[in-house]
């Protein structure tokens, strides 16, 4: 006796949401393991995607599904990034890899970025802080820190002026990589680097303090809410804001960043221009940077004594 089955009868497995499945090709397709792309840098994908789905659904009213995508709504789309060149090369290049993978995966059947021109972004002079705006900043961070969350917010910043940490690599400090009797910490950075960051006192006094106060954490990272718990970038972008305002600074975490490097320099070559390569090769292992972007964005004119050199005309 045969068995006859009726195929159209069998369970089919649905498919996987675009999101996962474009999710799942980021990390599993052999060029993205060849790059090793860190995976900060994949969530910024996704959520790029995330965004314009979301900007898609909310313009045409439908779900948004890869195959919609066209010439027309992906130009309306990129032209509201004209004015915000960072933005639209960033956005573009999430873009493109979700269409090389709509392609593979035969979900998109045309390229509908084909008319999208890249954005040159003007290269500009750093923002870094002059030391009046530095010490306005710091005084509102110390201010500060009789509170919980005040201390913390205030560790956060000094994580970033005194050791020239990026705001994502601030929140994702672990326990394990503090190593204050030794004078440095242990930061995985962008791009899955590791560096050794050798801090002052100060810094290190701040850090003894927050973790004489803090609650246990949870996930074992270094700034956590009330709670114990790891914050968000958002969160720490957020509080950095508050700062700022108080402080009554017009600046960015990135400022704090740039402002690090010209500091640090100066500090190592003390005057003295014969240290002017050991000083480089220093920042780059502080900063983890390599020699290449540090004399690209750090040997321009600084934006403060630009108009520093303007006030005194």
């Amino acid at each position: 006796m045969s068995l006859q089955i009726n195929l159209d009868q069998l369970p089919v497995a649905s498919s996987l949401d675009w999101r996962m499945e474009f999710g799942l090709w980021l990390r599993s397709t052999p060029s993205q393991k060849k790059k090793k792309r860190a995976n900060s840098s994949m969530v910024d994908y996704q959520r790029d995607m995330n965004l314009m789905a979301a900007w898609f659904e909310d313009k045409y009213g439908v779900a948004f599904e890869p195959s919609q995508l066209n010439v027309q709504n992906v130009g309306e789309y990129f032209a509201q990034f004209e004015n915000a060149p960072a933005t639209h090369t960033r956005k573009f290049a999430s873009a493109r890899l979700f269409v090389r993978w709509g392609r593979e995966a035969e979900v998109i059947d045309h390229d509908p970025l084909i008319w999208i021109a890249n954005i040159a972004v003007v290269e500009q002079s750093p923002r870094d802080l002059n030391d009046e705006e530095r010490k306005q900043l710091e005084a509102a961070a110390e201010a500060g820190e009789s509170t919980l969350l005040g201390l913390r917010d205030s560790v956060i910043f000094f994580l970033m002026n005194d050791a020239g940490l990026r705001i994502s690599e601030v929140i994702k400090l672990l326990l394990s990589d503090l190593h204050l009797d030794e004078g440095y910490i242990h930061v995985l950075g962008k791009g899955e680097k590791h560096r050794k960051v050798r801090v002052a006192s100060r810094l290190i006094g701040k850090l003894r303090l927050w973790l004489s106060r803090k609650p246990d954490s949870v996930e074992g990272t270094v700034v956590t809410d009330e709670r114990g718990l790891a914050i968000e970038r958002q969160t720490a972008w957020t509080r950095f804001g508050l700062l700022r305002d108080v402080a009554g600074v017009n600046c960015t975490p990135h400022s704090m960043r740039h402002t690090y490097v010209m500091r640090y320099v100066a500090g190592y070559m003390q005057g003295d221009p014969a240290r002017w390569g050991a000083a480089l090769k220093a920042v780059c292992s502080q900063t983890g940077d390599d020699m290449k972007t540090i004399i690209k964005y750090y040997t321009n004119p600084r934006d403060s004594e630009m108009r520093a050199a303007a006030e005194v005309m």
